[in-house]
């Protein structure tokens, strides 16, 4: 096999292109170097290598590329004008692609007139993390205030931040103060767990029962305030999955039991390594090669599978009823961690068990997030195409991704050749298997 072949289906790329950072936090899943440190930071050459690689032999259709670190916003603009520009270029060279959406994950905390203007030139898609009302996520992260800010003024100049909120021993304790935050302040945010992993091995684990207390309360929340931005990607799909009882298991994505690293996914360090996922590059788990030389990429195959290879412990999974729901963990931080896994596992029984208690509250949810939807696709629909200049690129601040709709991106479709709006695609669930609820102990 040609190294080419392997990215075909390649639709995410995570592009580490720093390994250094501002902050320390403390549960970081990686340690930052300085940024003066050889190697710390990706090259030009080594981007652009990339980038003709993976985007310009993909088949997929649309393309998330998205700036990662460390912290992305330490490197110049002009580098991400340069980088950016070539990823059009590339894109616009594959006929296949017709959506090319750019990204960036920051802590925000130097974010400047300078970096927003960039951000809106090419509407770049941010992330960024606050764990809840500054005086909380500071207490194991940094910066605070000046993130909350930054996030409001992203979202008054039409470039909402997506926010990850890690759920943790001291957040747990301030549950309703947090989701009662991000329920007033209508940020769209996704509720992780955080492992023990980098900085975070020497905290104390969050368990299974206080991880379903928190995605409980998520839940209850959202339907008693209509405020659909509370629901991440992860539980809306859960939401769907249990509703209409289908899922299909075929996808490729972090959410089913084979996830799409190193198939639809690609991470990528400041070097030019390429891992499954970003996730993985941190673990020092599964490195295919190099992208400055093609050669090194002879093992991917073999590689990937190792990479995938499932445990006995899973065994459980297939005679389990939760799994209609269940997200199977992250490869990356799980391999080498039944603790995390076990946790993880208690949590989703757990929330099975909440589901099944609460179908009510669960068919109210699916509706709203049914009207949403076509709210969503009717205002795309009708949205201006994007400037000349980034005729393929469709991700715009007003079409950013909506937490609401399982955290698919509200794109529109643009025709190569006329480069008008023709439609987006919708949330689509295939039916793979059907499940009867039943008590899951």
């Amino acid at each position: 096999m040609q190294p080419h072949e392997n990215f075909r289906q390649v639709r995410m790329v995570i592009a580490k292109v720093t390994s250094s950072c501002n902050l320390r936090c403390k549960y970081c899943c990686t340690d930052a170097v300085p940024l003066t440190q050889p190697g710390a930071t990706m090259t030009m050459a080594t981007h652009k290598h990339a980038a003709s690689l993976l985007i310009g032999n993909t088949e997929s259709e649309e393309v998330q590329w998205i700036f990662h670190g460390g912290e992305p916003m330490l490197l110049p603009i002009a580098w991400y004008e340069e980088a950016i520009e070539h990823c059009i270029t590339v894109a616009e060279a594959n006929p296949r692609l017709k959506r090319l959406m750019i990204g960036m994950q920051s802590n925000l905390t130097r974010l400047t007139p300078e970096y927003l203007a960039l951000i809106k030139k090419y509407r770049i898609q941010v992330g960024s993390s606050l764990d809840g009302p500054p005086h909380l996520s500071d207490a194991y992260r940094q910066g605070g205030k000046r993130v909350e800010e930054n996030i409001e003024l992203l979202a008054r100049e039409g470039a909402p931040a997506g926010v990850i909120a890690l759920v943790n021993k001291n957040t747990i304790r301030h549950l309703d103060e947090v989701v009662d935050y991000f329920d007033k302040n209508g940020f769209g945010v996704t509720f992780n767990a955080t492992c023990p992993t980098g900085r975070g091995t020497s905290l104390e684990d969050l368990t299974g029962e206080e991880l379903c207390a928190a995605k409980s309360a998520v839940l209850a929340r959202a339907d008693k305030s209509g405020n659909l931005r509370l629901l991440s990607p992860d539980l809306t799909k859960q939401i769907f999955y249990f509703h209409t009882g289908e899922r299909d298991q075929t996808e490729r994505t972090c959410h089913n039991y084979n996830c799409g690293a190193g198939v639809s996914l690609i991470g990528m360090d400041p070097n030019g390594d390429l891992w499954p996922c970003g996730r993985s590059s941190d673990a020092g788990m599964g490195r295919f090669g190099n992208v400055n030389d093609p050669d090194t990429l002879a093992d991917y195959p073999a590689t990937l599978r190792k990479f995938h290879e499932k445990d006995l412990w899973y065994a459980r999974c297939f005679g389990c009823q939760a799994r209609l729901i269940c997200m199977f963990g992250c490869t990356a931080f799980d391999k080498e961690s039944i603790p995390t896994r076990e946790m993880d596992c208690r949590a989703t029984k757990r929330l099975y068990q909440y589901f099944c208690g609460h179908r009510d509250l669960i068919a109210r949810l699916f509706e709203r997030l049914q009207i949403d939807i076509q709210k969503m696709k009717q205002e795309v629909a009708i949205k201006k195409p994007p400037p000349p200049f980034l005729r393929l690129h469709t991700g715009c601040a007003s079409c950013a991704p909506s937490v609401a709709a399982g955290g698919i991106p509200a794109t529109i479709e643009l025709s190569a050749k006329a480069g008008t709006a023709t439609g987006a695609a919708p949330v689509v669930f295939r039916p793979r298997f059907t499940v009867a609820h039943a008590e899951v102990t």
